[in-house]
């Protein structure tokens, strides 16, 4: 690499540096995208406590700091990530514009409400700053295939599709709605249907009648995330079904065939089972912004990609008090 560029993770929670070691095969955090990828030095990670912060250096290395302050005074920071909690987003995204950084990497969802993520979009606008959020779907290279073959008329039109998910619509049901909006096209209108809270008081799981426009709408249905985590759609085009399963890690493919059993009729028969490499999306995400800052790569998942997903599910959420 011609050349490297430092790293500072605010977060070092699982996220940030501990669902995986350097020894993984699989790359789960922050850490382990940024010290694989040869591009980068990791210089440290700040938390709010400080022995999380330093047992995460002796994992990663680097330097522990107690604040994103102390940080960027006493090195360059050239890209930030952010690996907080969701209400921690906003005040992060805020406090960090105020550096001199070439790039922002932040976890989802953008921020805790449309207040908050309107000033966020705003700043980092006004102060031509790049961001990048961690829907980390549309980082991995077979989605992205899905994608062109649906943009080329591959699949022939969308018919329906469900999905489900859980742990709140903001936290879990975005990264399905942001997936769908990829994949599909932007949502034009919600029924809702039921909400549960099995996340957080502000932040419930919804199942919803989504409406892309033309009679094609989207079951989202909610699954209690305290029985089991879930992450799964299944959506019919004319020309093919396309089934993820294991939070993204497998896509089912099937084409219309001519009926096995009943002459006349067609069925959808499955074709292929694609294994993808979403246990590889942080690393991918790493390699887009390299590739960004220094060949101009479009970023994969935008500032304003993160925005709408979050407007789509405010609105799909509606008002809490009803």
């Amino acid at each position: 690499m011609k050349q490297k560029y430092n790293v500072l993770i605010i977060g070092a929670g699982n996220i940030g540096a501990f669902f995986d070691t350097p020894d993984s095969e699989d790359v789960l955090t922050h850490a382990h995208a940024f010290t694989k990828h040869k591009g980068f030095n990791l210089a440290g990670f700040v938390d709010l406590d400080m022995k999380k912060a330093k047992k995460a250096v002796l994992v990663w290395g680097g330097r522990a700091f107690k604040n994103a302050e102390e940080a960027l005074a006493k090195e360059r920071m050239d890209i930030v990530c952010i690996a907080v909690p969701d209400d921690c987003h906003y005040s992060v995204l805020k406090n960090i514009s105020q550096a001199n950084t070439k790039f922002v990497f932040a976890e989802k969802p953008l921020a805790a409400n449309m207040a908050e993520a309107d000033e966020i979009v705003k700043l980092y606008q006004r102060k031509k700053i790049p961001l990048a959020v961690n829907y980390s779907r549309r980082f991995i290279p077979e989605f992205q295939k899905i994608k062109w073959d649906i943009n080329k008329g591959l699949y022939g039109d969308y018919i329906t599709g469900t999905g489900y998910y859980g742990k709140g619509i903001l936290h879990n049901g975005s990264h399905l709605i942001n997936l769908l909006i990829y994949l599909i096209g932007g949502i034009e209108g919600s029924r809702q249907i039921d909400r549960f809270f099995d996340f957080t008081k502000d932040d419930p799981s919804i199942s919803a009648v989504l409406d892309f426009g033309n009679d094609k709408n989207f079951l989202l249905q909610y699954i209690d995330s305290n029985l089991y985590t879930i992450f799964e759609i299944d959506l019919f085009f004319k020309k093919k079904r396309i089934s993820i399963k294991d939070l993204g890690c497998r896509i089912e493919e099937y084409d219309v065939k001519e009926g096995q059993f009943v002459k006349g009729y067609k069925n959808m028969v499955q074709i292929r089972e694609i294994i993808t490499s979403c246990k590889k999306s942080l690393y991918y995400s790493a390699e887009n912004i390299y590739n960004y800052l220094t060949k101009g790569e479009e970023i994969k998942c935008t500032i304003n990609d993160a925005y709408k997903t979050m407007q789509t599910c405010i609105r799909i959420r509606g008002n809490l008090k009803d």
